[in-house]
């Protein structure tokens, strides 16, 4: 919040003094420097060509490829930990529920609630992230099975902060850190013992995996409709056809997790090894 508080002023003085520099009266003239600048950056003896632009649009891909390069490493390492990274961050909160005044936390149960969604998506994961299974392994049934039971006892834990937050917190935290911790042992098919699962209804994996399929089609045809859109609009505003693309793939994301929601686009991106 306080970077947030910091950065924004000195992002709009940085802004206004170029927009001051160059004489842009407007967004308008901004944009139609930037794409006229665009073309010229590579180019050293094209008129009108910006030293400046020209630097910074030799050095951004640069930047860009070695930002990729790091989040690429970075996620493949931590994607195995994902679910006992969210365990923990909802072990926070359920902590800041517990101390929270009575009102504040309908906010605090709030969060935990959506945290535990997180961890949710992580529990039905887990088997694939942790990599101990090939993909036609029969493990993968069991693992699915366990995952379901699992969300159930889950499930089961929530619906009590409603009835006793304080008890309900205290079981739900106690739940968490042995998922979290069965996790990053690697035991993906014991997150939780057998007497902790005894009475459990099990989520139905089918209805997950139909509910997924359904927002995974709903994402595609929302980025493919924004394509199709962007596709005869840019044209019209005038857009040069090297910047097209750019355009195309950026309201094609935007749509996308419009429509289903990062987490879901994230995931589905990570099933492409290079992305």
């Amino acid at each position: 919040m306080v970077i947030t508080i910091i950065a924004v002023p000195v992002l709009a003085l940085a802004a206004w003094k170029f927009a001051h520099h160059y004489g842009f009266e407007d967004m308008a003239q901004a944009a139609a420097f930037v794409y006229g600048q665009w073309g010229k950056a590579q180019a050293d003896s094209a008129s009108g060509r910006d030293p400046v632009f020209a630097a910074v649009a030799k050095l951004a891909p640069l930047g860009i490829a070695v930002w990729v390069m790091w989040r690429t490493l970075r996620k493949g390492v931590l994607r195995k930990f994902w679910l006992t990274q969210r365990t923990c961050a909802a072990l926070v909160r359920c902590a800041q529920a517990k101390a929270a005044t009575d009102v504040d936390r309908p906010d605090q149960l709030r969060r935990v609630d959506s945290l535990c969604r997180a961890v949710e998506w992580s529990i039905w994961r887990s088997h694939l992230w942790r990599r101990g299974m090939t993909r036609r392994s029969p493990r993968r049934v069991a693992a699915r099975h366990h995952a379901a039971a699992v969300i159930g006892a889950l499930h089961r834990e929530l619906v009590k902060l409603d009835i006793e937050p304080d008890t309900a917190l205290d079981d739900l935290a106690k739940m968490l850190a042995t998922i979290g911790e069965q996790h990053a042992a690697g035991f993906v098919t014991a997150l939780l013992p057998a007497e902790a699962l005894e009475g459990v209804t099990p989520v139905s994996p089918r209805r997950h995996a139909l509910r997924e399929s359904f927002a995974i089609v709903r994402g595609i045809a929302a980025a493919l409709g924004t394509v199709l859109v962007l596709d005869h609009l840019l044209p019209t505003l005038g857009v040069r056809d090297d910047l097209t693309g750019w355009f195309l793939a950026g309201g094609a994301l935007a749509a996308a997790v419009t429509a289903v929601g990062w987490r879901r686009v994230r995931d589905f991106l990570g099933v492409f090894p290079s992305l």
